[in-house]
């Protein structure tokens, strides 16, 4: 514990007269004195430390100011209060429960208020404002000016000019908007809980794979359904479960109950989203309104890689008129196939169908099936190999440390990292040359009903910077994920699309560890949301090259190595449908852009799914049912930070492409090539724009058909 923190936790105590678990802990916190009532007392001492700070800041004269007592405290002021909200974060949407949600309802408007009091505080502003006009700010670092510049965007963007009944009506807004993006979390997460459906005839589970109909029979048994003579077979909404009904199910009646059921998610009663969407939006016109922006689009892109709302708007419009008669190409091959398949004339894509007929045609054109790829995908091989390639490329070394669970009935080592669940592990990443400990993450990978879908990496707290000589202390992350789970019989083993997941957010984590910037403000995926996915889409590359994959592919039961013939089946269908792919996601992005530029003119008083139809109809494939508007549960966009930044995904994607361009050029896992990525790309964070770190590591600007051309839909 450095020095600076203990006599803040010494400070806390003192003002509040107990301990503070959320935040006075080491590197690893105690997860099992964490109690949802202590989060919220923790996050209040955190919020008065941070009164107390910012207070001393108000109180300076203009010839009292310097970049320690200004700048470098507010970066410092709310320390405590974030990572107690941090480690809140990580047990709601892990370890839901009703206690939790309570508080958060509870804390929300609390930390929403706390938050726009400090831009609403003119007295702060004046003296934030005069010191950056300070004739010592241009002796700075240029990563300490990068960082009072950005302290004076954040305020002004924020409202600080504005008049006190507009900063009231702007506090107001937050307020509003926080509590609504909870309430749609929640809506999304007890849709998904609240639907189940058990089978007893696996006549309509035909053509499951064999390691889901396992891991569904364990799921009945465990939930109570069928027994060892009679199974049942339990589906449900978590992932993977219905998904990959949809994707391998002979059966239609039974692909169709889980697209309805999964349709029925954010749409229908008691948890349709509809009218949090709406409100949603009306609040963001109205707070980019105050802030003197066209659009919340504009607001929010300002400061980003992409500039404007139209700039995105544009780059999103470009590339689905790229991508358009290659989409149209494929719509009419996949219709053709299905045609074949049922024997009639079909001119209209059941949306219960797509994902099936699609697999079929691609293990038909290829004659090959990714589900052959399980058994040389065990999960623990996959992250031991994972981990490998990492080590290799960036010089360091990840090794696992023995945890232990609060509830557990075994002793554990007495240096056991603590977790919030048994099947938490806890990894150490230490730069091999030094030997210096760079950070620790947590890996929650397993569904279960109290975690939130999808995957993600939290950033729990980036460690001291490095001072004089002295390495920085250790950052803290967790990468959170849905993959296939184990059953009694079998290990995890791995679809592909799991293995990209994992690699995928483990570039953002390796984004976290390897930070090592002036500034704990810049450190790791502090960068602007279009720059933040390009490790991790970078990362998904070393999933189809062959050799990365020999270097950890083994069949999980013989230790054989994958096939070669696999391999080359593999990339052959890495870009199968590239532009089917490319549209669905431009069509998210057009979506989050549009109801972020127009809502009042394209979307105000209008059904949300009518809205949706209308305004996507020329890019989407011809469907012979309506589909549920994808904003209804698109938690990146209402409650994530992709709002008015879904565009960011295909954004990246086009940086990625052309990032590997360097390395199928220098090598895939050539260390150099590796070593240079870290040292000006990953190790920067936000310590300079994002432009400048691109062009740093490739020595030019980005080639903006690098994905097109990477996909064979463009030379």
């Amino acid at each position: 514990m450095t020095a600076l923190l203990a006599a803040t936790v010494c400070a806390a105590q003192q003002q509040v007269g107990q301990k503070h678990p959320f935040y006075e802990c080491g590197l690893y916190p105690e997860w099992g004195e964490f109690t949802a009532e202590q989060g919220a007392i923790d996050l209040r001492a955190g919020m008065e430390l941070a009164k107390q700070r910012l207070e001393k800041i108000r109180e300076l004269k203009p010839n009292e100011t310097n970049y320690e007592n200004v700048f470098a405290a507010f970066e410092n002021a709310p320390r405590e209060m974030e990572r107690a909200e941090s480690y809140l974060d990580t047990m709601a949407s892990t370890m839901d429960s009703e206690e939790l949600r309570r508080v958060q309802e509870e804390m929300l408007p609390e930390m929403t208020l706390f938050h726009a009091a400090i831009m609403a505080d003119e007295k702060l502003w004046n003296v934030i404002k005069t010191a950056s006009e300070a004739p010592w700010v241009k002796r700075l670092s240029p990563e300490k000016q990068r960082y009072v510049r950005q302290v004076v965007d954040t305020f002004h963007d924020s409202g600080a000019d504005l008049t006190a009944e507009r900063k009231a009506r702007l506090a107001q807004v937050l307020s509003e908007l926080s509590t609504l993006a909870h309430q749609f979390d929640q809506n999304v997460l007890d849709a998904t809980n609240s639907w189940q459906w058990v089978v007893s005839d696996p006549a309509q589970l035909a053509g499951m794979p064999k390691e889901w109909m396992e891991r569904a029979r364990t799921d009945a048994l465990e939930a109570g359904y069928g027994t060892p003579q009679a199974p049942a077979w339990l589906i449900t909404l978590q992932e993977p479960s219905a998904r990959e009904v949809l994707r391998c199910c002979d059966v239609e009646a039974t692909r169709k109950k889980c697209w309805d059921a999964l349709s029925s998610i954010g749409r229908d009663e008691p948890y349709d989203n509809a009218k949090i969407v709406a409100r949603v939006m009306e609040l963001r016109k109205e707070m980019a309104t105050l802030l003197g922006f066209d659009s919340f689009a504009d607001l929010t892109l300002a400061h980003r890689m992409a500039g404007s709302g139209q700039h995105a708007m544009d780059f999103v419009d470009d590339m689905m008129r790229k991508v358009k008669p290659a989409f149209e190409g494929e719509v009419a091959q996949l219709l053709d196939f299905i045609s074949k398949c049922k024997g009639s004339k079909t001119d209209k894509l059941n949306p219960w169908d797509t994902i099936y007929y699609m697999r079929k045609l691609a293990r038909e054109r290829f004659s090959f099936d990714t589900e052959l790829l399980r058994p040389y995908q065990e999960c623990n091989r996959v992250l031991k190999g994972m981990f490998a390639i990492y080590e290799k490329l960036y010089s360091i070394s990840i090794k696992e440390l023995p945890t232990r669970y609060a509830e557990q009935e075994q002793p554990a080592a007495q240096d056991a990292v603590p977790v919030w669940h048994p099947e938490v592990r806890v990894f150490a990443v230490c730069d091999a040359a030094s030997g210096a400990h760079l950070g620790s993450f947590y890996m929650d990978l397993f569904p279960r009903s109290t975690k939130r879908g999808g995957a993600w990496v939290q950033p729990m707290h980036y460690g001291e910077p490095s001072r004089k000589g002295h390495p920085h202390s250790p950052h803290l992350a967790a990468l959170v994920g849905n993959l296939s789970p184990a059953t009694k019989e079998k290990p995890s083993l791995l679809s592909h699309y799991d293995m990209e997941t994992v690699f995928h957010e483990f570039g953002h984590m390796m984004h976290c560890m390897l930070g090592d910037t002036e500034l704990r403000a810049h450190c790791g995926t502090s960068v602007t949301w279009d720059f933040v996915e390009l490790p991790s889409q970078m990362n998904e590359n070393w999933t189809w090259e062959p050799e990365s994959l020999r270097t950890f592919a083994v069949h999980y039961e013989t230790g054989e190595s994958i096939p070669d013939d696999y391999l080359q089946k593999l990339q052959k269908m890495r870009f199968f449908f590239p532009a089917f792919d490319d549209m669905n996601q431009l069509c998210i992005a057009k979506l989050d852009m549009e109801m972020h530029m127009h809502y009042a003119e394209k979307f105000w008083g209008k059904d949300i799914d009518e809205a949706t139809r209308d305004l996507l109809a020329p890019w989407r494939a011809p469907y012979s049912q309506e589909i549920p508007s994808v904003m209804r549960t698109l938690t990146h966009c209402i409650s994530g930070g992709y709002a008015a930044g879904y565009y960011s995904y295909k954004w990246s994607e086009v940086l990625a492409a052309d990032v590997f361009t360097r390395f199928l050029k220098e090598g895939v896992l050539n260390p150099a090539a590796g070593a240079a990525y870290r040292e000006q790309i990953l190790s920067k964070g936000d310590s300079k724009p994002a432009g400048e770190l691109y062009r740093d590591f490739m020595g030019r600007d980005p080639n903006p058909d690098a994905l097109l051309q990477k996909q064979g839909l463009m030379k």
